[in-house]
C-alpha cells in the first residue's frame, strides 16, 4: 500500500489544546448536561486551541463546530454556563468575549433560584451605595447545596449525589433577603432600614404605549424654575386632555420631555390677536343711501 493512500493522523503541528490536567479533572466531574459541555468544549477548542484566554464568538461559529446545532441552543447553553459560573462573558463585535473561569471553586451546579438571589445581590448593592462604597465593596455569596467542592491535583471529586428533596436551595426571597443582610456591616444594614421610597409623581401623562409618564418633583422644579411666568400643574393639566383628546398625537416615552418643553415655550407666547377687518366698500357705492325717486342726473348720478 502506497504511501499516498495512507490516512494521514491529527498532528500536534496542526494545533493542539493546551489545558491544564486539574482544570480537565473539574470539567470531567461536573455535572453538566450534554448539550452545555458540547458547547463548553467548542469555547475551549476556539479560546485555548488558539492560546487565548478569551475571543470574540458568534453563535453560529460555536453551532458549526459543534455539529449543526441550533443557534438557539448555543445561546441557552451559554446563558447557562455563564450562570453556573463556569464562564464569564460580555457583548462583543460578532457576538460575546467569552473566556474560561479558572478558579472552578466558585462554579455552580446549577444557577442561584429565580429571584430571590437576584433581588438580594441588588439590595446589597443599594446598601453598600447607601454608605457610601461602591457595589464591589460588598461580598455576598449565596451557598447552594450540593456544590462540588475543589478536588485535588490529579484526580477529580465526584459531586454527592443524595435526595432530590434534600438538595433544594431555599426559594423564599425573605430568608435570603435576611441572609444577606445579616452579611452586612451594621452601617449598611441601618441604611437599608431607612431607605426612604420615592415621592409621588406630580402630574401623569398618557404615553403611546398605554403607560403612564409621571413626573418627579424635581422635574417640576426645574421646568417651574426655566418657566416662572407659568402654572406649571396647569399647564401639565392642559397637556393631559388635549393628549386624551387626540390619541393619534400621542408621545413615545423617549420623546414626552421634548412635547412638554415645546408645549411650556408656546405657552410663553401667546398667539396675537387677529386685528379686525376693515368694512368693505361695496364697489358700485351704497346704493342703499341714494334716493332714486329723483331720477338721473346729467353727470349720471342720482
Amino acid at each position: 500500500m502506497g504511501a499516498a493512500s495512507t490516512q494521514r493522523s491529527p498532528q500536534l503541528e496542526h494545533g493542539h489544546l493546551r489545558i491544564a490536567n486539574e482544570l480537565f479533572d473539574a470539567i470531567t466531574a461536573h455535572p453538566f448536561k450534554q448539550t452545555t459541555l458540547r458547547v463548553l468544549l467548542a469555547v475551549l477548542r476556539k479560546t485555548y486551541g488558539y492560546g487565548k484566554k478569551e475571543d470574540d464568538l458568534s453563535a453560529s461559529q460555536l453551532a458549526a463546530l459543534c455539529g449543526r446545532m441550533s443557534r438557539q441552543h448555543v445561546t441557552t447553553a451559554l446563558n447557562e454556563l455563564a450562570a453556573l459560573r463556569v464562564i464569564h462573558k460580555r457583548p462583543g463585535l460578532y457576538g460575546c468575549i467569552v473566556g474560561l473561569n479558572k478558579d472552578y471553586a466558585q462554579w455552580l451546579e446549577r444557577p442561584v433560584s429565580g429571584q430571590a438571589g437576584a433581588g438580594a445581590e441588588l439590595t446589597a448593592a443599594t446598601a453598600a451605595m447607601a454608605c457610601g462604597g461602591g457595589v464591589s465593596d460588598v461580598r455576598i455569596s449565596l451557598s447552594v447545596p450540593g456544590t462540588a467542592g475543589r478536588p485535588e491535583s490529579g484526580q477529580a471529586a465526584s459531586p454527592a449525589v443524595g435526595p432530590t428533596t434534600d438538595n433544594l436551595p431555599s426559594n423564599n426571597p425573605d430568608t435570603d433577603a435576611a441572609r444577606v443582610a445579616s452579611a452586612m456591616p451594621p452601617a449598611c444594614q441601618a441604611a437599608l432600614q431607612h431607605i426612604d421610597p420615592p415621592p409621588p409623581p406630580v402630574a401623569t401623562l398618557p404615553l403611546a404605549d398605554g403607560s403612564e409618564f409621571g413626573i418627579t418633583p424635581t422635574q417640576a422644579a426645574e421646568w417651574s424654575a426655566a418657566y416662572p411666568s407659568l402654572d406649571l400643574l396647569a399647564e401639565l393639566l392642559r397637556m393631559r386632555a388635549w393628549l386624551q383628546a387626540r390619541p393619534q398625537n400621542l408621545k413615545t416615552r423617549r420623546g414626552i420631555r421634548a412635547f412638554i418643553v415645546g408645549w411650556l415655550n408656546r405657552s410663553l407666547t401667546p398667539r396675537a390677536a387677529a386685528a379686525p377687518r376693515p368694512a368693505r366698500k361695496p364697489a358700485h357705492g351704497n346704493f342703499s343711501d341714494q334716493d332714486y325717486r329723483a331720477g338721473v342726473a346729467a353727470d349720471g348720478s342720482f
